[in-house]
């Protein structure tokens, strides 16, 4: 599903004008190459959505540093296909200008169906012990845990009230998963590294994307496969940019390893109930708080729309 949303390009802000211009109701465009490599092919007497591509070329040496071309040249030279074996002190590429391209609605095109890249809630019970242990990193952090309604979130953290809530709704599976998401923002330090996280959906993004890269790894180690929830999650905050997931990798691994379950904390299924978190968490209650608006909360969305439906992904 990553790799579905990947293959979808990231529009600018001109090109998003340009594309609601032309088509107000284009929801996910691309390529006629994407599209094929999808499996679909746009329809016969369609016509394509002009956008502005960029021209990028490797200077010459008629060409200065800033892109433009010395008196009589006659420009530069295209980018080649890179060999694995091109030199380190290369110039760098410039941007030398625009080119006029078209692509296609999803609704323009008729083939396979598309990949549904939309989070599923897991069902079913949680690994012995996984609650537990995520319990106490939540509490020796200085957080309390409460159980219940969280709108439309599956669970919060609340920095300045030092509260994380889970929703009273979910299966044990589903509440493991979103406890570890919640203690994740915690331990990666999203409090202070993210301070625009309320304001900024490119903040917002990075954070929710190491958050639930971090619950991935350090469910899978316990033995819960949180796939069908966190993948799409993944692919939705990130715009399908396998950039933004490589680059928070090295956070996510550190605080993702310092949260793993022991060794005595092996995987086992335990009995558990669809509506309710776990019985073995005492911390855990219902009594009333208000989802909090603003910076100081962070929180694993239930409803997240699609990759294409994300702002602040440059699109």
């Amino acid at each position: 599903m990553l790799r579905a949303a990947a293959r979808f390009y990231d529009y600018s802000p001109s090109n998003i004008l340009l594309i609601t211009a032309q088509r107000p109701d284009a929801t996910r465009v691309a390529g006629i190459r994407t599209w094929n490599s999808l499996g679909r092919h746009v329809n016969r007497g369609e016509r394509g959505i002009a956008i502005l591509a960029p021209c990028i070329y490797r200077p010459s040496g008629d060409v200065l540093a800033t892109g433009v071309l010395k008196p009589g040249a006659e420009g530069g030279h295209p980018p080649e296909s890179p060999t694995g074996r091109e030199p380190t002190n290369h110039s760098p590429r410039v941007l030398r200008g625009f080119k006029i391209v078209h692509v296609f609605d999803v609704s323009q095109t008729d083939g396979e169906p598309l990949p549904d890249v939309a989070p599923r809630l897991l069902d079913g019970d949680a690994p012995s012990s996984l609650m537990d242990h995520l319990t106490g990193l939540a509490t020796d952090a200085g957080y309390r845990l409460e159980q219940g309604p969280c709108g439309t979130a599956n669970g919060y953290t609340d920095y300045g009230a030092r509260i994380v809530r889970i929703s009273d709704d979910l299966s044990p599976a589903q509440a493991a998963k979103t406890l570890a998401h919640e203690v994740g923002h915690i331990r990666a330090d999203h409090e202070h590294r993210f301070t625009e996280y309320a304001s900024s959906m490119a903040c917002r993004g990075q954070a929710e994307v190491e958050a639930e890269s971090i619950a991935y790894l350090v469910t899978a180690q316990a033995g819960l496969d949180a796939t069908d929830y966190s993948v799409p999650y993944l692919a939705g905050w990130s715009g399908g940019d396998v950039g933004l997931l490589r680059e928070a990798m090295t956070q996510v691994i550190k605080v993702a390893r310092g949260m793993a379950p022991r060794p005595t904390d092996a995987p086992a299924a335990v009995p558990g109930k669809r509506n309710g978190i776990m019985t073995s968490v005492s911390t855990l209650h219902s009594s009333p708080l208000a989802l909090p608006e603003g910076s100081g909360s962070a929180r694993e969305f239930s409803n997240l729309p699609g990759p294409e439906a994300v702002p602040g992904r440059g699109r």
